[in-house]
């Protein structure tokens, strides 16, 4: 099947996260960090590839690289991840 659309979303997990702890979704990568900005330093963010096939199936999140974004408090620090949450 071809795909239809790739759809950009971010989420947002708090400091301390644990598998199976709540985490929060935006669809802009603003309303992402002001997400983090109210969760505290330590927070990431991490972008989502999401695509969509012709018949409106979602097969999944998906990304080439696992990019994240970390809040210290001050600033947002950029890298690629190497292990999943």
């Amino acid at each position: 099947m071809a795909i239809k659309r790739i759809r950009i979303d971010y989420t947002v997990y708090p400091p301390n996260h644990r598998r199976g702890d709540a985490y929060w979704e935006f669809q802009t990568f603003r309303g992402a960090r002001a997400g983090a900005r109210r969760l505290g330093a330590g927070s990431l963010i991490i972008r989502n590839f999401n695509q969509t096939n012709k018949r409106g199936q979602h097969p999944g999140d998906w990304w080439t690289d696992r990019h994240l974004w970390s809040w210290d408090g001050t600033s947002f620090r950029s890298r690629i991840d190497e292990e999943r949450l």
